[in-house]
């Protein structure tokens, strides 16, 4: 992926991230802010229909004459009390039909701030916020008293029942500019963290494209090689169309060998490509496991004795294992014919199986050339070779144990690779005896080999 594209794409996705962010942000902002706002004025409002229940209630009756003197004393300490905090927390306006304030005399002071309020009969009964003076704030709720009204002061008029709100007004205040603060560091954080998830997005699809680029690469490198051997092979044929096929034997094998070579690196990609997609069909079935490699290893056994070698399965003890019988016979087959190739004449190469707990391990191991440190931890990698004009000798495209691994993953395990001692590897391969059916690939942290 170029870089052009690369920044055009992680571009976009910085901006999708940025504008959810920035709605999410600005939608609980809002949230929080009306109810918050709603949370400040419900006691305020609660407290005006009290007022008007009160009101409309008419005048507390007294029990006796005695505690009269008290409760007026009472009454008027209060009000002194509350009108040395605020002259504005609790007031009430009376008005007649024609909107005159008939209170002027109980309000003392306060008339000549609340002198301009005017009488609106339209908001009877509901709820409003005004400004008076220009500084002060009052939640209002305007009453129709009845004429039957047991207090004769307010009977037949109006009261505006207003409660000051001026504290919760500051509080809304600096609760929004908090608000205000606290968006503003979010959205920088948002910022931050759209480009984060922009990059961290952008890792695996990276990541990926590059593989496939360079898988594509490779693919196309080793379908190249035999091709070109082929045509020349024919070519060759072309320009000699007297000669006898025993004068051009070796050509013709040469390209043969080169056809099946072509048709085994096609069959590794095609089984490569299945496994990317996940889309092959696994057929898991409880298989007791001795019989099972007795069948797999037996044709093995006369290819390595033409080979000048020995194939040698040690005794098995009978178990079962839940597998898929045809990828784990493709698995011992890879594990075989990479130790064939990889071992000298008159070398032994050993497969035995035992059960580890709840798992069980199959084992291969030659007496070859080895493999380095270093190069076993990419040995699974598609394409790889320790040695690559070797595995030209070999016949190896550097995928066989791409698929193995791959297999491996398929049934939960892992493969790794040791020494064998005194010489060659060993490739163990741990499988879980009862994995679950239909299983999706798990692409564990195996170690890699080479």
């Amino acid at each position: 992926m170029s870089n052009k594209v690369n920044r055009a794409q992680r571009r976009r996705l910085f901006l999708s991230s940025f504008i959810g962010f920035t709605i999410i942000f600005l939608l609980l902002g809002v949230i929080v802010f009306v109810l918050f706002k709603r949370a400040m004025l419900t006691s305020t409002d609660q407290a005006l229909r009290v007022e008007r229940s009160a009101r409309l209630a008419g005048p507390p009756k007294q029990n006796t004459n005695k505690l009269q003197p008290f409760s007026q004393h009472n009454q008027q300490a209060m009000q002194a009390q509350k009108k040395a905090i605020h002259p504005f927390i609790t007031t009430t306006l009376i008005f007649n039909d024609a909107g005159k304030i008939m209170n002027k005399s109980q309000l003392g002071s306060r008339y000549d701030t609340l002198r301009g309020i005017t009488l609106k009969r339209t908001q009877e009964g509901q709820l409003h916020t005004i400004v008076v003076s220009g500084k002060y704030n009052f939640r209002t709720l305007l009453v129709k008293v009845p004429k039957s009204n047991a207090d004769k002061s307010v009977a037949g008029r109006y009261l505006l029942i207003m409660e000051n709100i001026d504290p919760q007004k500051a509080a809304m205040s600096n609760f929004t500019r908090v608000m205000l603060i606290t968006m503003g560091v979010f959205w920088l954080l948002s910022i931050i963290m759209s480009i984060w998830m922009s990059r961290m997005t952008m890792r695996p699809i990276l990541r990926s494209w590059g593989r496939q680029t360079e898988f594509v690469g490779n693919a196309a490198h080793e379908l190249r090689t035999p091709l070109t051997i082929i045509q020349n092979k024919l070519e060759i044929l072309l320009t000699k169309p007297n000669d006898k096929i025993i004068d051009q034997a070796e050509n013709i094998a040469i390209a043969n060998s080169e056809s099946q070579r072509l048709q085994k690196l096609t069959q590794d990609l095609l089984a490569l490509a299945r496994s990317d997609s996940n889309t092959l069909q696994t057929n898991f079935e409880v298989t007791q496991v001795a019989p099972f490699l007795t069948r797999t290893v037996e044709p093995y056994t006369e290819i390595a004795a033409s080979q000048g070698k020995k194939l040698v399965l040690a005794p098995v003890t009978d178990f079962k294992a839940t597998l898929d019988q045809s990828l784990v016979h493709q698995l011992m087959n890879i594990l075989i014919d990479n130790a064939l190739k990889y071992s000298p004449r008159d070398s032994t190469i050993t497969i035995s199986a035992k059960l580890v707990g709840r798992k069980w391990q199959l084992i291969v191991a030659d007496q070859g050339i080895g493999i380095k440190a270093g190069d076993r931890q990419r040995i699974f990698d598609r394409f790889y070779r320790v040695d690559t004009s070797r595995s030209r000798q070999t016949g190896g495209n550097g995928l066989g144990l791409s698929i193995a691994h791959w297999i491996v993953n398929l049934h939960h395990g892992a493969i790794t690779v040791k020494e064998n001692q005194p010489q060659g590897s060993q490739f163990v391969t741990t499988l879980p005896l009862n994995p679950n059916a239909g299983i999706t690939p798990h692409r564990g942290k195996s170690q890699k080999r080479g």
